[in-house]
């Protein structure tokens, strides 16, 4: 696997924050992504559909939802996917964007690449990939193990619909995707305590703490390059979701005297912030079918900032 090649964007959110050394050493970081991916009980995919805009494809239920299509080997990676994905309304080949995640276990890993129609059935050949620490998810397991690829049904949704604003106000899972200048999709978790989505719907206005984290800004690098974003709110309780896009920008609340030299920090607060991202919402869609509904799972643990460095090491 290639080693990260960091754009404009995300070097300068770096040097703002202090993070460039940091992200230097992770540059060549890949970790267990298959044994993550083999283990993930949700898989998001990301792909263009027009100047700026992503369609979203989720897989939920249990584990393993995808295999190991080539050789393991970072080199040649290549995961088979549900062939319900190839009737999902997405083109193939494109590229694709990809996060395998168990929220229940908090592992999440970036599966970046192509999505193409395989001998077998769709597969995704990874371009890039790597392991991410644990901070930040609130811990939730599928109710229904069988392999559902959603959505089933995308409705046009108003910005000032009740629905929207209530999951928006008790949300605390969301996924936000991005595009490079390059052109490739990227997908990221974003998680937070209830309200940590604070909407405004007659301005059109959607904005959270971006906490601190690793110190690549892969997502926040990319909106400040393009301004493009989507993020795909899930209601747990019902598998439905909901999709808002449109423009974003991003600044650096807490930057950094001197450079921080480790990714990983222990810090006093739970969720410290790192900056803002603010979003002008264009539209927004409901997602009906988007996954299995999920449990929440109330005693268990979320790692954040406060949690000690080995708890949130990918493991």
């Amino acid at each position: 696997m290639k080693p990260l090649c960091y754009h404009a964007g995300q070097l300068a959110a770096q040097a703002e924050a202090g993070t460039t050394r940091v992200a230097q050493k992770l540059a060549d970081w890949v970790g267990p992504v298959p044994d993550f991916a083999r283990g993930a009980d949700l898989i998001v995919l990301a792909l263009p559909v027009a100047a700026g805009e992503l369609r979203f494809v989720f897989v939920s239920g249990s584990a393993p939802l995808l295999g190991i299509a080539g050789t393991p080997e970072a080199s040649d990676l290549r995961f088979a996917l549900p062939p319900a994905v190839a009737g999902a309304d997405v083109p193939m080949p494109a590229v694709c964007g990809g996060l395998a995640i168990n929220l229940g276990l908090a592992r999440r890993a970036r599966v970046n690449g192509t999505l193409r129609r395989g001998v077998a059935g769709p597969e995704l050949l990874v371009t890039e990939a790597f392991t991410l620490c644990r901070k930040y998810m609130a811990p939730s397991v599928a109710l229904e193990p069988a392999p559902r690829v959603g959505p089933g049904l995308r409705e046009p949704l108003a910005l000032d619909d009740p629905w929207l604003a209530d999951l928006l106000a008790r949300a605390e899972t969301s996924f936000l995707g991005s595009i490079s200048p390059a052109g490739m999709p990227d997908v990221a978790h974003r998680g937070g305590e209830p309200g940590f989505l604070r909407y405004d719907p007659p301005a059109r206005r959607l904005a959270w703490t971006e906490f601190v984290g690793d110190g690549v800004f892969k997502s926040a690098g990319n909106v400040r390059a393009t301004g493009s974003m989507s993020l795909v709110v899930p209601d747990l309780g019902t598998g439905d979701g909901a999709m808002l896009s449109g423009r974003a920008e991003y600044a650096t609340d807490a930057g950094e005297r001197a450079q921080r030299e480790d990714a990983l920090v222990q810090h006093r607060e739970a969720f410290p912030p790192q900056g803002t991202m603010t979003c002008t919402i264009a539209r927004a869609e409901r997602l009906r079918g988007l996954m299995h509904p999920r449990e929440r799972i109330a005693r268990a643990p979320r790692v954040t900032c406060r949690s000690t460095v080995p708890e949130q090491k990918p493991r």
